[in-house]
């Protein structure tokens, strides 16, 4: 913090700043596992320095706790990595201010994070045709990628990893963490392979070949792969991300997008016909240049069909994609809780920020018991399968409900 005066200290720009993101703190939740002990990084600075002043902190606590303390104390629990992806030495002035900067921080992390995982993608398939290219002359190959076109990762949450491993609140910085992608995750891309094999006769010798098939599938290690082989994190490091996490999509939730629950829609059958009529679509192929024609679907067209099918129009100014039916669900009051989630309820996932409503990407039907129903682009069909990503779920909805 050299050339620093004490006006320009983070803890003084978020004093002065608290106000603006009061409405940020609605439960509890904001500040979960504060009282374990501040975390590492720029905001363990900011809490030592709180604590320092807490004589000075007592004497307006009573006056200013919901104005000040709690959001300062929110803030201190957000990976720092989103408001300056320079580092906080470079931080906005106005950062604090205007949550557009927030997201446009992020959205530069995200970029950041997509092309170094998508230079280890193209670098595996690099090896995958060097490999095919020594095969037999009996043999063919094909390569089932799931991973061409999209891939999901969670960035909240590797944002967060990847402020909690440094001590040094200097070296958060997005080109420190793109050092440390670049070096760590060479073996997040595999791939296995399958032979099959079949035999020919030739017609003019009568003799019997074997041709062999190489289906090369590249795999994906997954979220899992941050904490241990590329940050190294230690227990307290990964329990500390993980708040960075939760508090991070708090955030999103509740302060930029500012969605209300409603707590008194009721469960209906509606939603139990929905479930049904969802399972007749198992097994349809997914496509996005087809969704609107019969025998596809993708995320979107497909639980927009469903509804249709009970008389629920989701659409939101002509558009039925998952982010519109997301902004129907949230500008009609009919966003629930995770925790009230019931068959035939929407769920909105967000993988990246696209710019649209909630950044929502996905969407999915509650099926009960931990299952959803889904058009999947990376399973290329409709599915049924166990609840996934609970981390980019932003958004829980009952679209059937009378608000």
């Amino acid at each position: 913090m050299s050339g620093k005066t004490s006006e320009d200290s983070p803890i003084l720009q978020m004093a002065k700043t608290a106000g603006a993101i009061k409405g940020a703190v609605k439960t509890g939740k904001a500040i979960a596992g504060l009282s374990k002990g501040a975390a590492a990084g720029p905001y363990g600075m900011a809490a030592a320095g709180l604590w320092e002043s807490r004589h000075l902190v007592a004497k307006v606590i009573t006056v200013m706790i919901a104005l000040f303390l709690l959001p300062v104390m929110f803030i201190l629990m957000l990976p720092s990595l989103i408001f300056g992806s320079k580092g906080l030495n470079e931080v906005p002035a106005n950062v604090l201010n205007d949550n557009t900067v927030i997201m446009s921080n992020i959205s530069e992390v995200e970029m950041g994070i997509e092309a170094i995982l998508r230079e280890k993608h193209d670098a595996l398939l690099k090896q995958i045709e060097k490999a095919a290219a020594n095969l037999g002359s009996n043999c063919d190959y094909s390569i089932t990628d799931d991973f061409s076109d999209c891939i999901i990762y969670e960035s909240a949450l590797i944002i967060s990893q990847f402020c909690a491993s440094q001590a040094d609140y200097q070296e958060v910085n997005l080109a420190k963490l793109e050092q440390i992608l670049r070096a760590g995750t060479d073996g997040i891309f595999s791939y296995t392979v399958d032979i099959t094999s079949h035999e020919e006769t030739d017609p003019d010798t009568g003799e019997k070949e074997t041709y062999y098939h190489y289906e090369y599938i590249v795999q994906y290690a997954g979220d899992g792969y941050f904490a241990d082989h590329v940050f190294h994190l230690t227990e307290e490091q990964a329990e500390t991300a993980t708040l960075y996490a939760s508090n991070l999509h708090l955030f999103l939730f509740d302060t930029v997008y500012n969605v209300e629950i409603n707590p008194d829609l009721i469960p209906g059958e509606t939603g139990n016909a929905a479930v049904d009529m969802a399972l007749t679509k198992l097994g349809t192929p997914y496509s996005q240049d087809l969704r609107n024609q019969e025998g596809y679907f993708d995320c979107s067209s497909f639980t927009y069909w469903v509804y249709k099918q009970l008389g629920v129009s989701l659409l939101y100014e002509g558009s039925n994609t998952a982010a519109a039916q997301g902004r129907y669900i949230a500008e009609n009051h009919l966003a629930i809780a995770y925790e009230d989630l019931a068959p035939g309820d929407l769920i909105f996932y967000s993988f990246e920020v696209n710019n649209r409503y909630l950044n929502i990407s996905h969407i999915a039907i509650y099926a009960g018991d931990g299952y959803v129903v889904d058009a999947s682009s990376s399973k290329k069909k409709v599915v049924y399968r166990p609840i996934y990503s609970i981390n980019n779920i932003v958004l829980c909805g009952r679209p059937y409900a009378s608000p």
